[in-house]
């Protein structure tokens, strides 16, 4: 007998795809990071958001690179 979170997983269908893409590297690798809520319990969901809120958090404060 599955369990309640394995029915709503079949239900939903496959984790949508985590690769989206924008037009800034970095953010990319931050985002990257939501690939793995899908092989995650809800209760770990927390601190992946938090680490992609971190990293955003980072490119945002970061200095510009100099441009050349």
């Amino acid at each position: 007998m599955q369990n309640i979170s394995e029915d709503l997983r079949v239900a939903a269908g496959p984790w949508p795809d985590a690769g989206a893409q924008t037009e800034d590297p970095a953010v990319n690798a931050a985002l990257a990071v939501l690939g793995q809520l899908g092989d995650l319990p809800s209760t770990g969901h927390h601190a992946v958001y938090s680490a992609l809120h971190d990293s955003l958090m980072a490119e945002l404060t970061a200095e510009p690179p100099e441009e050349r």
